[in-house]
């Protein structure tokens, strides 16, 4: 607890008093949300119960491969030059035996004129494209190939950037080609992916279409999930909703709790979750062959949830995912996705390094060439020095 202080202690006494009676006055605004979310989630019980179902515990070893990236939480700010650095790896395992590992390093730079928004949107799926590249690499050599993040995620960042202007013909082709490889890993037939930090709405949003002041519109499935899968169970969207994608569900339960009313409100979700493919001119057919589950393997870590093609059926899929080795009891994620992301992970401090490094090397060859130092310096000053990180 002491540890969990040290940032506490540092401000001023008057200032740490103010603090603490906040945190009373929040734990108990939450402690009584928390005892009626309780109370909402037990009426829920019955209605999703039909639709949780067992992992099976199974004896198949296949190799599997999950592949990852981590880029600059934050991009370094020079006067000459706006820099990100990003790294991709892909781990194969069979059960926990580890096969082999591959990693990539990129680095990301735009001229600090430029707008932060299009470096930071572009900066996005770059890394998407790199992963994707890497993934392709990896499926033949796999069984199950796993990737961090939905298939299509990218998809709607780069139509905010063109919805915004900042939308050019480099953005253009990486987009294509991130794309023209998403589509080859879903064709596959044996990739998934793993939606870490879910939105997820659908249960809210299915709730919506009866009773749209449902409290469910605002709370995450996952969170409702938590409090109702047993371990080694899942969820499946396919038989609770059908056909229609989970993510016109949770886009339903925003609409719902916004209060919208100007017309019908499934066309109204479905016209804007495929807005982004019309504004970007792309075919959508292979995000609609996408379906989700939620899948628990211990109760010690909520549900996770997975994306994955009609294409596998969901028997198939159970068994892959009932492996006994598959996924880590202290997280609920494949084990393998838990590897890669801790090898390709990038400390916040490391941009800046890797800018002081690359510094350090012009610095050599402007000594060696007789060039002023100064000069290089003036190019690498920070913008802005009080925001160091």
């Amino acid at each position: 607890m002491a540890e969990e202080l040290i940032e506490w202690v540092k401000l001023p006494q008057d200032l740490q008093h103010r603090f603490f009676e906040l945190a009373q006055g929040e734990s108990e605004k939450l402690w009584e949300a928390i005892q009626k979310m309780i109370s909402d989630f037990k009426k829920l019980e019955g209605i999703l119960k039909p639709y949780i179902g067992k992992l099976p515990i199974t004896d198949e070893n296949v190799t599997v491969a999950a592949v990852d990236s981590s880029r600059s939480p934050m991009l370094s700010e020079r006067l000459g030059v706006r820099y990100g650095v990003f790294a991709s790896g892909t781990v194969f395992l069979k059960g926990v035996e580890k096969r082999n590992e591959t990693f990539r390093a990129g680095v990301f730079k735009r001229k600090q004129a430029l707008s932060p928004d299009r470096s930071r949107f572009f900066f996005n799926l770059l890394t998407t494209y790199a992963e994707r590249k890497m993934a392709l690499e990896a499926l033949d050599r796999c069984d199950l190939l796993i990737l961090d993040g939905s298939f299509y995620g990218f998809i709607y960042g780069a139509a905010l950037m063109k919805r915004s202007g900042l939308y050019g013909e480099h953005e253009n082709r990486v987009l294509r080609e991130t794309l023209e490889a998403t589509e080859k890993l879903r064709k596959s037939g044996k990739t998934i992916s793993i939606i870490k930090r879910s939105h997820t709405r659908a249960i809210g949003g299915y709730l919506a279409l009866k009773d749209r002041s449902n409290p469910f519109t605002t709370t995450i499935d996952k969170l409702i999930l938590s409090a109702l899968m047993p371990e080694r169970s899942y969820f499946s969207y396919r038989k609770f909703i059908g056909e229609k994608l989970v993510q016109i569900y949770t886009r339903l339960a925003h609409l719902a709790s916004i209060g919208w009313s100007e017309g019908d409100l499934m066309n109204e979700a479905e016209n804007r979750v495929f807005a982004p493919f019309e504004i970007l001119e792309i075919e959508k057919e292979g995000f609609k062959q996408m379906r989700r589950l939620q899948a628990r393997f211990c109760r010690a870590a909520p549900p996770c949830e997975i994306e994955y093609p009609s294409s596998i059926s969901e028997t198939r899929l159970s068994e892959l995912l009932g492996q006994k080795e598959f996924f880590n009891e202290a997280t609920n994620l494949p084990i393998a996705l838990d590897l890669v992301d801790n090898l390709v992970g990038l400390p916040l401090k490391f941009t800046e390094e890797f800018v002081s490094e690359v510094e350090g090397r012009i610095l050599e060859a402007a000594v060696k060439n007789q060039q002023s130092r100064e000069t290089v310096k003036t190019f690498f000053t920070l913008l802005n020095p009080q925001k160091r990180y």
